[in-house]
């Protein structure tokens, strides 16, 4: 199976080759990225970690619009796309190394230039986006919380004194369109720079809601970003950036797969579903029963400051602060499948069976309108020397604060308001690091961070007499590097680093007091690799070995809820240990200079070495699930893409590219039973440009693969197992007279084959 994958890799770029040679061969280099993976300018090749760095027009010529299409072809990382708002808090979850995690904060942590931006970042616009960098392996050492598997940074374009105008438009299947003005340039030459830039995007849905015919999934975007830059002498800048952004989406394109299609372990009350999850065309969800709340509808708004002094004897003060402020509600059907559209005392074809009070279904519970306002800030001071000199350091403080409420609202009196208060984050650390040339060949670094968490929910309403539960949690979090270079363009590298996740509480009122707190996590990775320019640059060769070992991971686990409220509620609980073991590999080759081809490849072996949980000792008779894989992690992972660019006449140039990624199947939870199957998505690209303009049409997902890039396990709760259920298996009713709720799967509908037109004009 994996190699008829591997031979469809190859074969998309080398469908490109017959091209290429009717050119003549002219040798050219490969684009040289520098990145600030460590707080300082480098070139990407130099820079001992596992860094896949992304520029502007690279991102373009793969048709990325967002951080799910980088996670294509970036080896060892995968981004989840349910839908914009995100998942629960409407936060993004980033898996880096298969360090994933279904609740609470991500393992990874997004950057903006440096500054936290702890929402989903799927609505962000890329056209504003000069490099993305994802940094693989424990960050805390220089980025500071939140990075304990890995840090992506966005780095936005800024002024500078080469004038640029740009008008850029989409034109797709779907109502797929979006419009794109950015200016940027000086307002004094050498002094005073600005970048501006407005975005609006639109998309009808690519599915249909069966109940009442519209579509679903639909994303509507209004963005506004803006910097400044002065430079009032040699050696001082300040750069004041922010933006907004209006996102107004519809319900998005969820399925469930109901019960009725479980097919292992049919003599355990919850029963499950063995296997990849079924492929579906359409969504069944209730959309009037959300009283006019149905989507998405955030406003957010960053703002930040840098500024940065040079000093004497080659040394640099900068300051980093940022701000991050959004108000978002997201109304959805919790239950996926319309149950309240059916009755919502009554279960389909169980005659005379009448749901109790309780059953969330019947008293409006399953109906959500998620209420949320968050609130961060975050300062860095650091000091750093001169990064020519021999031995090299950087001293540093850091302070981050996060405010987030959280109200689910129904719309029935039978179903109350659950306020779950204001989670309330504050970090304060001192971090440094040291770097020494033992030779011209060989550096050595070591960098470390003692930061403290405290971590809280105030709740007046729930706890009136207490309103305040927090904790505080203190982590010590080293790295060491060591680096050799072979030659100007060949390094070794290793390093050791030890990563720290705080811990976490579960702010639902309704939780007793013994599972309000999850412990934090830790880990210790070992990393090595080499980095590799051949031929004068045109061939690009990267490999990265590594082998983490985790403890207390955070997992989900589900609390039900005893009458009269009823009803379960996932939490967070900690694991006992996980070991993840992994390869990295990058090739990017400019083949002639009218012809480039890059292959990537990551194997991620992922697998719990102590856990107990209570379903696995009903499903397997042991509690036991040491050696299960984690969940929501492709053991394997694959990308190549092959362009051919060819002269169009005079002054203008042709183009055609292919690309192709293979991400392996994902598992839904850690039974290692139910998953999405693989997924192939193949994308082609073709146009003609020249230095002002470019028009490009595509095609994405050539071959309509509708693999699920998701499935996480659920519970049906429309069917109720009773005895008089109407079913084709009778195995599946074998609890009678309970209200158990059996398992059942959700997952995100695919993006469909589309086809489209990007164009650009500058002036």
């Amino acid at each position: 199976m994996i190699l008829s994958h591997i031979r469809r890799f190859a074969a998309a770029p080398l469908t490109l080759v017959a091209l290429a040679l009717a050119s003549p061969p002219a040798w050219s280099q490969l684009e040289e990225i520098v990145v600030t993976a460590r707080k300082q300018e480098e070139r990407l090749q130099d820079v001992p970690l596992a860094v896949a760095a992304f520029s502007n027009e690279q991102l373009a010529e793969r048709g990325a619009r967002d951080m799910f299409d980088v996670s294509r072809f970036t080896p060892g990382f995968s981004f989840e796309k349910v839908n914009r708002y995100g998942v629960q808090g409407g936060v993004s979850r980033p898996v880096i190394r298969g360090m994933s995690n279904i609740l609470g904060e991500g393992n990874a942590q997004v950057f903006i230039d440096g500054i936290p931006y702890s929402d989903s970042i799927l609505s962000f616009p890329f056209d504003i986006v000069d490099r993305v960098e994802v940094i693989k392996g424990p960050q805390a050492a220089l980025f500071g919380r939140a990075t304990f598997s890995g840090a992506i940074n966005l780095i936005t374009k800024k002024g500078g004194n080469e004038p640029e105008n740009t008008v850029s438009a989409r034109l797709a299947e779907y109502g797929d369109t979006e419009v794109n003005l950015l200016s940027r340039g000086a307002l004094v030459n050498d002094r005073l720079y600005y970048m501006v830039h407005g975005r609006y995007y639109s998309m009808d849905g690519m599915y249909r809601n069966t109940l009442d015919n519209d579509r679903i999934g639909g994303e509507q975007s209004t963005n506004f970003n803006a910097s400044l830059e002065w430079r009032p002498t040699d050696g001082i800048s300040a750069i004041l950036s922010g933006g907004y952004t209006r996102d107004r989406d519809d319900l998005a394109a969820i399925t469930l797969q109901d019960r009725f299609a479980n097919n292992c372990y049919l003599n355990v009350a919850r029963q499950y579903y063995c296997g990849e999850v079924r492929e579906a065309r359409e969504a069944t969800l209730d959309r009037a029963g959300l009283a006019g709340t149905d989507g998405l509808h955030r406003d957010s708004t960053r703002l930040s400051l840098q500024l940065s002094f040079d000093l004497p004897a080659g040394l640099t003060l900068v300051s980093n602060s940022g701000l991050f402020s959004t108000e978002m509600e997201y109304g959805y059907d919790s239950t996926y499948q319309g149950a309240t559209a059916f009755g919502i005392t009554t279960v389909p074809g169980a005659p005379g069976y009448v749901r109790a009070a309780s059953d969330p279904v019947r008293n409006g519970g399953v109906m959500r309108n998620e209420v949320t306002d968050r609130d961060e800030w975050s300062t860095e001071l650091r000091l750093q020397s001169d990064p020519a000199a021999r031995f090299r350091y950087m001293v540093g403080a850091y302070y981050y604060e996060s405010r987030r409420s959280l109200e689910e609202r129904h719309f029935l009196a039978t179903a109350p308001t659950v306020f779950s208060g204001e989670t309330r984050i504050d970090n304060q650390a001192v971090f440094g690091s040291i770097a020494f040339d033992v030779t011209d060949r060989w550096e050595a670094t070591a960098e470390l961070r003692y930061a403290e968490d405290t971590i809280g929910n105030y709740n007046a309403i729930a706890r009136p007499m207490g309103p305040l539960v927090e904790n505080t949690f203190d982590s010590v979090s080293p790295r060491v590097t060591t680096t050799f270079k072979l030659t100007p363009e060949n390094m070794l590298y290793a390093n050791v680093a030890k990563g720290n996740k705080p811990g976490v509480i579960n702010a639902d009122p309704r939780f007793p007091p013994d599972i309000r707190f999850a412990d934090e996590e830790e880990s210790w990775n070992y990393e090595v690799g080499t980095k590799n320019r051949f031929f004068g640059g045109t061939l690009m060769a990267n490999l990265a070995l590594y082998y983490i070992d985790w403890k207390d991971q955070q997992i989900t686990a589900s609390y039900t809820f005893p009458p009269p409220s009823g009803g379960t509620q996932s939490y967070i609980r900690n694991a006992g240990g996980t070991e993840i073991k992994g390869a990295e590999l990058e090739l990017e080759a400019a083949v002639t200079d009218n012809f480039t081809a890059g292959f990537t490849y990551s194997l991620t072996e992922a697998k719990f070495t102590e856990l107990s949980d209570g379903e696995a000792l009903q499903l397997f008779g042991n509690s036991s699930l040491k050696g299960k894989k984690l969940f929501g992690v492709p053991e394997q992972q694959a990308s190549a893409y092959g362009k051919v660019k060819f002269p169009v006449g005079t002054g203008k140039r042709g183009f055609v590219r292919g690309d192709i990624s293979f991400t392996d199947r994902k598992y839904d939870q850690i039974f290692d039973l139910a998953h999405t199957g693989e997924q192939v998505l193949m994308n082609m690209s073709a146009g003609v440009e020249n230095d002002r303009w470019n028009v490009t049409f595509f095609v994405n997902n050539l071959t309509d693969d509708r693999t699920p890039s998701s499935v996480t396990r659920y519970v049906d709760q429309l069917n109720l197992n009773v005895p008089q259920h109407v079913n084709a298996n009778p195995a599946q009713n074998n609890v009678p007279g309970t209200t158990t709720l059996e398992r059942a799967f959700f997952y995100p509908l695919a993006n469909k084959r589309q086809f489209g037109v990007n164009m650009k004009w500058k002036f």
